[in-house]
């Protein structure tokens, strides 16, 4: 019976915790944008995907770090009390959330393993590197992908190698690896998992500001800019913008997407030299050494309340 209450107890503190701030990021990311609206892209894109998982991380962290523990440590391990009607539907709705989001990644991760194979098959290794391999398809596959999660793989069509000149071809390369790098595709199961409705045009906003993300890690002059400017025009002549499995990265993200793409590529600037960011740590790490500081001395009182709390909820 204690085993019950404390898995009843932790998941509904994991829900009263996440829908509130689910609800308050799916409403107020716009917002939040305009306050903290970075220079570039790739500042952009993260700080989009961090507002995306803030209620999962948040929520896994405070029942992790608080919630269990204070039940753990200060409940008696010896009494017949009952889980309590509270914890127990507040627990099942947050099994019920963990059960759709695992379905919602598997299903998704099974579409893009199908699709995948079928690209896959009489591929040729154009290029292996420690990052990625670079494989060669045929022509009825996408004509730029990253796919895959944990090990990604970067697929061209070989109509798309054909078409494109050496320059076209390796900045959309650079492109492609810029998703690489940084798992984009992982953290778009992070999304299918932390399941909340609403949170669709947070999660298309990152989708493209990843893709004007990508195509900066991608240009390094203004020759690089038209040579991606104009491998997107000739790779979007080939066939028309299609939806891909959930778990691949096109280079053709949307219409409207790429001709927006396409206008920033031909006014490309020279970026201006951004400050490094070891300086803007220095100016936070005060804060947060004094926040640990003062949580670690009052975390014991912390744990005493939120176990009354807890006891109010079984009750």
């Amino acid at each position: 019976m204690f085993a019950a209450r404390c898995l009843g107890v932790s998941l509904a503190m994991f829900v009263m915790l996440y829908v509130p701030l689910s609800v308050l990021v799916s409403r107020c990311w716009k917002l939040a944008l305009r306050w903290l609206r970075p220079a570039s892209a790739r500042r952009l894109a993260n700080l989009l995907f961090f507002l995306r998982i803030l209620p999962l991380a948040l929520s896994c962290a405070f029942t992790l770090a608080f919630a269990l523990p204070s039940f753990l440590l200060l409940e008696p391990r010896t009494t017949d009390e009952a889980v309590g009607t509270a914890p127990l539907v507040l627990g099942l709705c947050c099994l019920t959330l963990f059960a759709l989001g695992a379905i919602r990644g598997y299903r998704a991760q099974l579409k893009s393993s199908r699709a995948i194979a079928a690209w896959l098959e009489g591929a040729s290794i154009m290029e292996s590197s420690s990052e990625a391999q670079i494989l060669q398809t045929s022509k009825h596959a996408p004509s730029f992908t990253v796919a895959g999660l944990c090990a990604p793989k970067v697929l061209v069509s070989e109509e798309a190698v054909a078409l494109l000149t050496s320059g076209e071809l390796r900045t959309a390369l650079r492109h492609e690896m810029a998703h690489v790098r940084r798992y984009d595709n992982l953290k778009k199961l992070l999304f299918r998992f932390s399941i909340f409705p609403g949170m669709k045009h947070l999660e298309r906003a990152w989708s493209e500001e990843a893709e004007i993300a990508a195509d900066d890690a991608a240009v390094a002059s203004f020759s690089d800019a038209l040579d991606l400017a104009s491998a997107l025009i000739k790779v979007s002549r080939l066939s028309p913008v299609q939806p891909l499995p959930e778990f691949t990265t096109g280079l053709l993200h949307s219409s409207t997407a790429l001709t927006a793409r396409i206008q920033r590529l031909f006014a490309w600037q020279q970026p201006p030299v951004q400050e490094s960011r070891s300086r803007g740590w220095r100016f936070a790490l005060p804060a947060v050494a004094i926040s640990v500081m003062c949580l670690t001395m009052s975390y014991s009182s912390v744990l005493v309340r939120l176990h009354a709390i807890t006891e109010w909820l079984v009750r």
